[in-house]
């Protein structure tokens, strides 16, 4: 059973895009949850760029590629998997650029400070969770597995395992080729925000507004990190892109990383935007420091097996989380 909720998010409230603070917020219960009295550890579900909480939840019926409803995907981990049942909550994290990659920012909003206090505390004041770290995990699928990956590694005391099934990672190879392919879509036209119809458009400006904000910078509030015509790279624009990129900030957080209780790094071999590279370099760079992590490719590109590693990160966390 899956509960529909409105909460009130007071981390998004000011945003500069003028996207609402009330948001969305989905709960599934597995089976036996009606009829127990017990506390049931919770899993964090978040979706990817271009999505909100209630596509994934109910996607699209008029797409070219047909994806099962969420609850036809958990039911049969809690079932037939026989994986020990965990709550499973399902955040918002849409903006009109796109996604809040999960990140605070002043021109997107602060979400990662939304999941941690407003999400957080609302879905453990209204269902029976064990609202213990130990107890609650984190998971998403490409800029959901980011947005896990960034949640978890920089709290600890929020979180306590995490899945990053597919997630961005290794800019330097899979993102900064997304600047210079926008420029070309609207040669020899300067950049002007996002552009009807240029999905490369939409793409830039979002994760500059997640990872280059500029509140000082109206009407569009983000610093390109590539300067037009020349093509030059801002360096330091861009480390402020590398900031947010696993491969880049595991070594600050490597403190953090080892309180975690489980880590799973998931990725199809065959990712359209080759961020199975970006995962391979991360689970290198923690393996030679000794961070215990499982590290994990299956045979799929971006998105074809989502659902089944959404299952897949579930088994993994029902594992690697405490109960009472």
């Amino acid at each position: 059973m899956i509960v529909h909720s409105r909460i009130e998010g007071s981390n998004l409230v000011g945003n500069l895009l003028g996207d609402p603070s009330e948001r969305d917020l989905f709960v599934y219960l597995p089976p036996g949850y009606e009829d127990s009295g017990q506390r049931y550890r919770t899993a964090y579900l978040l979706h990817a760029f271009g999505s909100s909480a209630a596509k994934l939840v109910q996607p699209d019926l008029d797409r070219q590629r047909w994806v099962p409803p969420l609850e036809d995907v958990l039911d049969p981990v809690f079932g037939r998997l026989g994986v020990e049942p965990l709550v499973v909550v399902i955040p918002d994290g849409w903006t009109s650029y796109g996604c809040g990659q999960w990140v605070d920012s002043p021109v997107c909003g602060n979400f990662e400070q939304y999941v941690l206090h407003d999400v957080v505390g609302y879905v453990d004041g209204h269902y029976r969770t064990i609202p213990e770290p130990r107890s609650r995990g984190v998971f998403g699928f490409s800029s959901g597995g980011s947005g896990a990956w960034n949640l978890a590694s920089r709290n600890p005391d929020t979180f306590a395992a995490m899945a990053m099934l597919s997630g961005d990672s290794f800019l330097d190879m899979t993102h900064k080729t997304y600047l210079y392919d926008y420029l070309d879509s609207i040669w020899p036209e300067a950049p002007n925000g996002p552009v009807e119809g240029n999905d490369l458009s939409k793409t830039v400006y979002a994760y500059s507004a997640c990872y280059s904000p500029n509140p000082n910078k109206p009407p569009f509030y983000v610093d390109l990190p590539v300067r037009y015509p020349s093509g030059e790279l801002i360096e330091d624009v861009w480390d402020r892109w590398l900031s947010f990129d696993p491969v880049v900030n595991w070594r600050e957080r490597e403190g953090n990383l080892r309180r975690l209780s489980g880590i799973l790094l998931d990725v199809g071999s065959n990712d359209d935007y080759h961020l199975q590279w970006g995962h391979r370099l991360l689970s290198h760079y923690l393996s030679e420091a000794e961070i215990v992590h499982e590290s994990t490719e299956n045979a799929g590109n971006h998105g074809g097996r989502s659902r089944e590693r959404f299952q897949v990160a579930l088994r993994f966390l029902a594992q690697a989380l405490e109960g009472t």
